[in-house]
């Protein structure tokens, strides 16, 4: 750990330094293996477990920093082929790699031959004025493809590239999963990681045998950190500050958000605000901060509800954060009594609270549903005087919905005459 210790150890964004960054050795160990043995690679793992920020600590590797260009695209807010591609576009013009003199006076060629304006464009510091996604189509400065593709193929080191929530491009209206298997599959110099939260959709692009990328890169699957291993790095970090933490803190912690790394560094930043020096967390803290990240949630919730202008599938979502895990939806009894209109009105609902660009709840069984963010859970549960009774069900409410999440699978085999 460094000398200079930070005013708050538990950072929240997505590029955490190392020595405050929790575990992960072993995914890191072998994310590198693969690109270093010249494997593309499909990182698999569920929102907010600590996907994006596992990325940019192989980036900052001594295997991967010294040997590779790196470049982080992320294309969640993307819906378009011309979304993609300005998005890359402007990833790969402000990455310091891309101004090394070779590529600048690639990228000043391009520039001159484009007949139309590109904006401010300084040839002395490569610094150049770049549009946003949002953009007509038609006024977007774009370089041709082939040409991002092409800088990428000719630079000096190799590169290795990562395309964050890949599984968007599925909901493009292109056929974007060929159109980037096209430039993909014949280059050397770059290896590319496909990352994203959406376990069915990047199976489907990459191990169907009818899509562009089957069998194009090696899957990993990103689970959660080990509940013990979390502890011991709240404990650590405590303690170099003078303070302490309950094991049974973490462990209600831990519980609360199903292992999910962010909600928990989000609620162990306001505990450890909370703690003063000499003192020590439980469980009635972590309670505290996490009220806290509630209050900090309040608008962003409600404007949620705000834009869900039918009744029933507001009813419908109240229904499922009432019950934490929800089953048996359609039965006339949760029907009667949580007000649903009739078992065709809540199928509506649940695909409509399933909505591609914004899920607010997400399948975890056979029609069995959970709120996508167990946050906005508690809130609901807060605003409806209820959240002790969420509380007091942590433990069993894990317990379920972990068993539900990771169904025992033992094969029989076929019996032998």
């Amino acid at each position: 750990m460094s000398d200079v210790l930070q005013t708050n150890p538990f950072f929240t964004g997505i590029q955490i330094p190392d020595e405050y960054f929790c575990d992960r050795q072993k995914e890191t160990e072998d994310l590198i293996a693969l690109v270093k043995n010249g494997n593309n690679v499909v990182l698999k793992a569920k929102r907010r477990i600590g996907k994006s920020s596992l990325i940019f600590h192989v980036f900052n590797h001594r295997a991967i920093k010294n040997d590779f260009n790196t470049l982080y695209v992320d294309i969640f807010g993307t819906k378009s082929l011309a979304d993609f591609h300005l998005t890359l576009q402007n990833k790969l013009l402000s990455a310091p790699f891309a101004k090394s003199a070779k590529i600048r006076r690639d990228f000043e060629a391009v520039l001159r031959s484009l007949s139309f304006s590109f904006g401010e464009y300084n040839p002395v510091t490569g610094a150049i004025s770049l549009p946003t996604i949002g953009t007509s189509p038609s006024q977007l400065p774009l370089l041709p493809m082939e040409d991002l593709f092409g800088f990428l193929e000719n630079t000096a080191k190799p590169n290795l590239v990562v395309f964050d929530e890949f599984q968007q491009i599925q909901y493009y209206p292109e056929r974007m999963a060929a159109i980037l298997r096209s430039f993909t599959q014949k280059m050397n110099n770059t290896k590319f990681i496909f990352s994203g939260s959406s376990s069915h959709l990047l199976t489907v692009t990459f191990q169907m045998a009818n899509q562009p990328f089957y069998k194009s890169a090696e899957s990993y699957q990103l689970g959660e950190l080990p509940e013990e291993t979390y502890y011991q790095f709240c404990r650590r970090l405590f303690k170099a500050h003078g303070k302490e933490i309950s094991e049974d803190a973490v462990q209600f912690l831990y519980e609360l958000f199903s292992g999910e790394t962010a909600p928990m560094q989000e609620t162990m930043n306001r505990t450890f605000s909370i703690v003063g020096r000499g003192q020590k967390a439980d469980i009635q803290i972590i309670k505290e901060a996490v009220n806290q990240l509630l209050t900090a949630r309040d608008a962003s919730f409600r404007e949620i509800l705000n834009r869900i202008e039918r009744e029933n599938v507001r009813n419908t979502l109240y229904c499922i954060a009432a019950l934490g895990i929800a089953d048996n939806l359609t039965s006339a009894p949760v029907i009667k009594r949580y007000k649903l209109n009739s078992a065709s009105s809540v199928q509506k609902s649940l695909l409509s609270l399933q909505d591609e660009n914004s899920p607010l709840i997400r399948k975890i069984a056979k029609g069995v549903y959970v709120l996508e963010d167990r946050l906005f859970e508690l809130w609901i549960a807060r605003e409806g005087n209820y959240l002790d009774y969420k509380y007091a069900a942590v433990h069993d409410r894990f317990v379920r919905q972990h068993a539900l999440e990771n169904p025992s699978f033992h094969p029989t085999a076929p019996l032998i005459d």
